[in-house]
């Protein structure tokens, strides 16, 4: 990673406030595995497929799929979520890479799909926009997003932003403003199908590419 890159506030944030975070992230991970399996599922993850997971956190969707026979890269800015996911796998066919989702060091349509599932929220509007473009990029056929689906108005969305602001980082509220659909439409990425495993918490966008 990029000297520039690391000197960036919002990745600096981004390391301590997950290096906070880090020891508890899982106990969050096992209410929610509905959610991270219906985005296995939507990344058509199975043998002889290449997937990418970025934001891996502690790798969660990572591990999911090379459970399913996937080849699997996973790529996090978080020393403390990496080193969490690394042991986590105990042998499991999956390639980890210290990267800047911003900046992939990998070719165009690298992948046949690319996952990002709860790290939208986690940044500011700029970033969101450059992430999903570079997701794209390195994409052959899909992008799966899973991340929260905060109410648009009404005392549920208030009660949903109240409850999540006492854990995640202050980025939500902007994206709670634009959600996730919005995110990508700025991207410039136009969403084909759209599930809600939990409607009113969560979401999935699913993103195609036509043959090149």
């Amino acid at each position: 990673m990029s000297a520039l890159i690391s000197a960036d506030p919002y990745v600096a944030f981004t390391r301590r406030f997950f290096a906070r975070w880090s020891p508890l992230y899982d106990l969050f991970a096992k209410p929610v595995g509905f959610a991270y399996s219906a985005a296995v599922r939507r990344a058509g993850a199975a043998p002889g497929r290449s997937l990418l997971d970025l934001c891996t956190g502690t790798g969660e969707i990572a591990l999911r799929c090379a459970r399913r026979g996937a080849r699997v890269t996973a790529v996090d800015l978080t020393p403390s979520m990496f080193t969490r996911a690394e042991r986590k796998a105990r042998g499991l066919p999956v390639r980890f890479a210290g990267m800047d989702a911003r900046q992939l060091a990998f070719p165009d349509q690298s992948f046949d799909a690319v996952l990002l599932s709860f790290a939208l929220h986690d940044m500011p509007r700029k970033v969101r926009t450059q992430v999903l473009r570079e997701a794209a990029r390195v994409a052959r056929e899909r992008l799966v997003v899973l991340d929260y689906d905060v109410p648009r108005r009404g005392p549920w969305r208030r009660a949903v932003l109240g409850g999540l602001s006492l854990f995640e980082t202050p980025y939500l509220a902007g994206f709670a403003k634009q959600g996730a659909a919005g995110a990508l439409a700025e991207a410039g990425l136009t969403v084909r199908e759209t599930v809600r495993p939990l409607p009113g918490l969560f979401v999935i966008h699913l993103v195609t590419f036509p043959p090149s």
